[in-house]
């Protein structure tokens, strides 16, 4: 197991998170350029930029330093997972092509999602400054279950398992696998849990640059 306080590198955590920022970023630019369903494209856009923004935010906090600054740049980093996240669950429904009920049903639990995140978790955040390896950076002050993104990675995992059967397509479940391990490894290792939403973007932009894919072959039957 590592320990925040024991890990001790040069700046090679702080480089990754940077790369993986890059590459969340890069998500949303192939999204954007190749992938035909704007609302969808929207919808995904939003969240890349949010975790890229987290991942980013994370790799650069020993270059700003503790303080104020990165201390309010880092409420910036919860803010964009409690409501931000739970919009993965209309992007969901809608790559498979739900019917209206389940529709209204997404619509409802984005919301309370985004209810739960502000509430449960933004009112009564209390942000100190912590180490791991080269990194710095602001987190809470304890630990709380993330209810919201289990939520939706549950949600996901049901979706990829939906593209697998009906298009084929393996990587999203693939993806959101490579999440929940990266995720659970993120509690002695916090930078693969941005590893893992990396992976997670990566797997969600391959599904929905799929689905043009899919789109036009069915166009040329």
């Amino acid at each position: 197991m590592w320990a925040e306080e024991d890990v001790e590198e040069s700046v090679v955590v702080s480089v990754l998170l940077l790369v993986v920022a890059i590459v969340e970023l890069s998500c949303v630019g192939v999204l954007w350029a190749r992938a035909a369903h704007l609302t969808r494209v929207l919808v995904l856009g939003v969240v890349g930029v949010g975790i890229a923004y987290d991942s980013a935010i994370f790799g650069l906090g020993s270059v700003i330093g503790e303080g104020a600054l990165l201390h309010g740049l880092s409420v910036g980093r919860f803010v964009c997972h409690a409501l931000l996240t739970p919009v993965l669950v209309l992007w969901a429904v809608d790559r498979v092509g739900a019917g209206a009920r389940w529709r209204r049903a997404a619509a409802v639990l984005t919301v309370l999602l985004v209810v739960w995140g502000v509430f449960g978790e933004l009112i009564r955040l209390r942000l100190v400054p912590r180490r791991f390896a080269d990194t710095l950076r602001y987190t809470g002050e304890s630990a709380s279950v993330p209810v919201a993104a289990l939520v939706v990675t549950v949600v996901l995992l049901a979706a990829g398992v939906v593209l697998w059967r009906a298009e084929r397509l393996r990587f999203p479940v693939i993806g959101i696998v490579l999440l929940v391990v990266a995720s659970g490894a993120a509690v002695s290792c916090p930078p693969l849990g941005n590893v893992g939403e990396a992976i997670m973007m990566v797997a969600l932009t391959g599904a929905e640059v799929g689905a043009r894919g899919l789109a036009g072959r069915s166009r040329r039957v």
